[in-house]
């Protein structure tokens, strides 16, 4: 596929194809999508493509290349019994209000290619120019791993996307996605033909499906976006609706972090290590607040008197797992309020969320994370 991106630019006289990178969310995929885009709707090529869609997709999916076709896809919504889709949806966001279960519901079933393209297309990979592009084809022509270039930095993956501009003829959508097809037949070594997929149109959620999904759903909310939510009798907690399935000493280190970042007027985790000693008081303090956290998540409470710097070791391992899963749940653009971050000078943890989003579910009820009672007590 990087051949045949390289070869059509390289050989392009009439600006037609465009090859871009952008991060990929959380998730890598090596699905083959054909989409079709547009900023703004165009009759004459949604009819002919509505007029040759099997035509289209059965010579896609002949090379394996699934044809993506957002109105398609919201009749397929449609055409689902809507209690069955109505399950599906609480099951994936049990905090679901039932307006917005039918908000979402009518979203997912009247959504278009122009609100994909420019809502969810230029968002997500941060290209304006697709706010405003012109009818084309989208293709998906690889993964790459892209190395830390420091130290303190983590290698990114990245999904390399051409984009097609299709011309203004007669059966422009098929003749593009025919010549493709020949390009790219010109350069298999082996051809492996796929036979087209039929059956009953059952929910699918999994690589273009599972993103589609999971950015419509995540837009509504009902307000709640970018909140954290910790369920101390639970213990459970959700990030952005997302549930984190972290264990009650990952849960703690992660809570222990939102207390000394929007409690503490260090406003932050401080280290230990050769290069940030800690003072006795300090060592106490610390000792003290990440004690009573996990007493919080734990059937037997933690009484001995253990140093805290004998804690600090399995603390770095249990953020470099908590970074790990919070890389794999939530979109790039949204990671930045939930992640344990490094301070500027590298002496601390942070977590960037506004407090006010902060809330804490325990016996008494919910409260905002900084008027939970037992911080009163840490300080």
């Amino acid at each position: 596929m990087l051949l045949y991106a390289t070869s059509v630019c390289l050989n392009d006289k009439e600006n037609k194809y465009a090859l871009f990178t952008a991060e990929a969310k959380g998730y890598r995929t090596d699905d083959k999508y054909v989409i079709y885009l547009e900023s703004d709707y165009m009759p004459l090529i949604n009819e002919e493509i509505l007029a040759n869609y099997d035509m289209i997709a059965n010579l896609l999916q002949l090379w394996n290349f699934e044809f993506i076709y957002i109105p398609k896809l919201s009749q397929t919504f449609r055409e689902m019994d809507p209690s069955y889709l109505f399950d599906i949806l609480r099951y994936m966001n049990p905090r679901l209000s039932a307006d917005m279960l039918d908000s979402l519901y009518a979203r997912l079933t009247l959504f278009t290619t122009e609100s994909y393209t420019r809502d969810y297309v230029a968002t997500t990979s941060k290209k304006d120019f697709f706010y405003t592009i012109e009818p084309s084809l989208l293709i998906n022509v690889g993964v790459s791993l892209l190395p830390p270039a420091t130290p303190s930095q983590r290698e990114r993956c990245c999904v390399n996307m051409l984009t097609i501009r299709l011309d203004d003829e007669p059966n422009s959508v098929f003749n593009e996605v025919r010549r493709f097809v020949d390009c790219y037949e010109n350069l298999i070594t082996e051809p492996e033909y796929h036979r087209p997929k039929r059956g009953k149109k059952l929910f699918r959620y999994h690589g273009f499906y599972k993103q589609l999904f999971d950015f419509l759903v995540r837009h509504h909310t009902n307000g709640e976006d970018n909140q954290i939510i910790i369920d101390i009798p639970a213990r459970r907690i959700w990030l952005r609706g997302v549930e984190m399935a972290m264990s009650a000493t990952q849960l703690a280190t992660y809570v222990f972090i939102l207390h000394q970042t929007c409690c503490t007027h260090h406003g932050g985790l401080i280290k230990a290590g050769q290069h940030h000693p800690l003072s006795e008081k300090d060592i106490q303090r610390l000792g003290q607040a990440y004690r009573a956290i996990c007493n919080l998540f734990r059937d037997t409470p933690i009484v001995c008197e253990r140093s805290y710097i004998d804690d600090v070791p399995n603390i770095r391992g249990y953020i470099a797992r908590i970074r790990t899963m919070i890389e794999n749940q939530i979109d790039t653009q949204d990671m930045d309020y939930y992640y344990p971050k490094d301070s500027v000078d590298k002496s601390m943890y942070r977590i960037a969320i506004n407090p006010c989003f902060v809330k804490i579910r325990h016996a008494g009820g919910e409260c905002l994370f900084t008027d939970f009672p037992l911080w009163k007590q840490l300080k």
